[in-house]
């Protein structure tokens, strides 16, 4: 189970159980309780270049190594009147492509009970936790470059003083 902490006051308790019941408690803990980020991707768009260009700048800021221990991606995408299992499963197979021809390397999770949807309706958006620091962050795209390098700097080094944090 999760561990009991600000993200519960912070996250509604059905998003809590989905985020663990997708990526279990290291998500949480984020390689030895380090800030991670999730990436909010809707999977509609992944046909679109314009579109996921913001993607492609992150994954060009974000070195690989911090890729794999610190993003976590969450698939999104919308269903029609009634709900179809179908389309996770495109949703899945269209990310599995996409991130195997543009080298990304951070795992992600099809978001099957569209706890997302609503946070990553204006394109793709990054969430950024780090309980030491007390802070959750949200960027929606376009990010500047500015943002991008800050964050991964925080992402590497862990340090919240650099992006103006204050526990």
């Amino acid at each position: 189970m999760v561990p009991k902490s600000w993200i519960d006051r912070v996250l509604h308790p059905a998003v809590i159980f989905l985020l663990a019941g997708v990526f279990g408690t290291a998500a949480f803990a984020a390689d030895g309780g380090g800030p991670f980020a999730l990436v909010l991707i809707d999977t509609d768009a992944l046909a679109c270049s314009p579109c996921l260009e913001p993607l492609q700048a992150l994954c060009r800021a974000v070195p690989p190594e911090v890729q794999g221990k610190r993003l976590r991606g969450v698939l999104t995408y919308r269903d029609g009147e009634k709900p179809d299992p179908r389309r996770a499963r495109v949703a899945r197979t269209r990310w599995t492509g996409y991130s195997r021809a543009n080298g990304i390397i951070f795992p992600a999770s099809v978001d099957e009970v569209h706890a997302f949807n609503r946070l990553s309706e204006e394109g793709t958006t990054i969430l950024l936790f780090d309980e030491a620091a007390g802070c959750v962050r949200c960027w929606i795209a376009p990010f500047k470059p500015e943002a991008l390098r800050e964050l991964a700097e925080f992402l590497s080094e862990g340090k919240p003083d650099k992006m103006g944090y204050r526990p």
